[in-house]
């Protein structure tokens, strides 16, 4: 009986310190947490309290892509290829010579691991990792079926994408990818997250919203966002330093492409197109592609557009607006199409009046800076801003 009592004591108290034990880590981990979050701030005033993404067991991922296999190929890149995998998701696979060829392994770092932000309709979210021996995987949501680059309807990138039916990229639609990409940004600038990498090819257009009316605002999404310190770190040391006024820069050429149909080349687009805009010839910059103008009202359109442009790419960074400031503007140029298109155009109008939005951001007389890399913000090249490498 006394041994019964001592037994039944020595569990309660060896349970009580396993118990007090368990609190104690737990404590310590959410005081770790706590201090963690308030921490992590980024450069440019950016900061991020999201948790870190979720990492996945290999062989879930290989068993949802039939073990990598080539009939689940939706995209190649440079350094991924990319599969479908479960409804709504798609793996992201680092091609094999970039992890073996690494000494490090090409380990997800943890600027990658903190890529964590809410879903938005204008963003394919990256929603998780996977390592193993050589394999290191990106999960992310999974673009509309259809989706092309903007990279292939500017410029026809790709030989797979003349088998398709390409969209042509009105103005209208031109409108709502240019609003839904900045859309996107301003989310991940809001939740702390620099893309990097702001250009053509990682900007996904819902081919269907190209042949609906309503153009829905989820008609582009952006992908491939704060990758570049990860990717590109051995091409460019400079892109390490990855900021929101970075990002601005770099929406600002992807503007300029898009209005012109023409590509970045290395900046020589932005000293074309850039004394034109300010001079106020907007229609000799304009792709024809698109067709002319309807009317004045889309003219005036096309001009606060190319207005916007000028402000990311030719201002220094003083005077740049944050992404948040372009998409207000780009929404109500959306609108405004919107509208047009199941209103009178004389309503359209009063979008007009909304530029002083930009008055304290659009280059004066005296402020022009973009000549080279005057106006360019530390951390970006004319690299980063063309071509397609993920």
């Amino acid at each position: 009986m006394h041994d019964t009592v001592v037994d039944a004591v020595h569990h309660a108290v060896v349970a009580a310190a396993a118990a007090a034990f368990v609190a104690l880590a737990v404590a310590l981990f959410l005081l770790w947490r706590k201090k963690r979050m308030g921490a992590t701030t980024g450069t440019d005033g950016l900061g991020s309290s999201q948790a870190p993404l979720p990492v996945l067991p290999l062989a879930d991922v290989e068993r949802a892509t039939d073990g990598f296999h080539s009939s689940r190929v939706i995209g190649q890149g440079r350094h991924f290829t990319v599969y479908a995998a479960t409804p709504g998701l798609a793996a992201k696979r680092m091609r094999p010579h970039l992890i073996l060829g690494d000494p490090g392994g090409r380990r997800f770092p943890t600027a990658v691991r903190s890529l964590t932000v809410p879903s938005h309709p204008n963003l394919a979210a990256l929603v998780g990792l996977s390592e193993g021996p050589g394999e290191r995987v990106l999960l992310v949501e999974r673009a509309p079926a259809g989706s092309v680059s903007l990279e292939a309807l500017l410029h026809g990138a790709s030989a797979a994408c003349t088998q398709k039916q390409l969209p042509v990229l009105t103005w209208p639609l031109r409108a709502a990818v240019a609003a839904g990409a900045a859309r996107g940004l301003a989310h991940l600038h809001e939740h702390g997250i620099a893309h990097g990498r702001v250009r053509p090819c990682n900007v996904l257009v819902d081919a269907a919203a190209a042949t609906s009316r309503r153009r829905p605002r989820q008609a582009a999404r952006v992908s491939d966002y704060g990758l570049s310190a990860f990717l590109d770190h051995e091409e460019d040391p400079g892109l390490l330093d990855v900021r929101a006024e970075g990002d601005v820069y770099m929406f600002g050429a992807l503007l300029l492409e898009m209005m012109t149909g023409r590509r970045w080349d290395s900046g020589r687009l932005a000293d074309w197109a850039l004394p034109l805009i300010r001079g106020g010839t907007i229609e000799e910059v304009l792709d024809s592609r698109a067709g002319e103008p309807a009317d004045k009202v889309e003219s005036r359109l096309l001009a606060r557009t190319a207005r916007v442009a000028l402000a990311c790419v030719g201002n220094d960074g003083r005077s740049r607006p944050g992404m948040p400031e372009v998409s207000a503007i780009l929404n109500d140029v959306e609108a405004a199409y919107r509208r047009r298109d199941g209103a009178e155009v004389a309503k359209v109008r009063e979008e007009d009046d909304g530029e002083g939005r930009l008055s304290g951001c659009l280059l004066g007389p005296g402020r022009s800076v973009h000549k080279t890399d005057a106006a360019r913000p530390s951390g970006v090249n004319d690299t980063a801003i063309q071509g397609c490498s993920s």
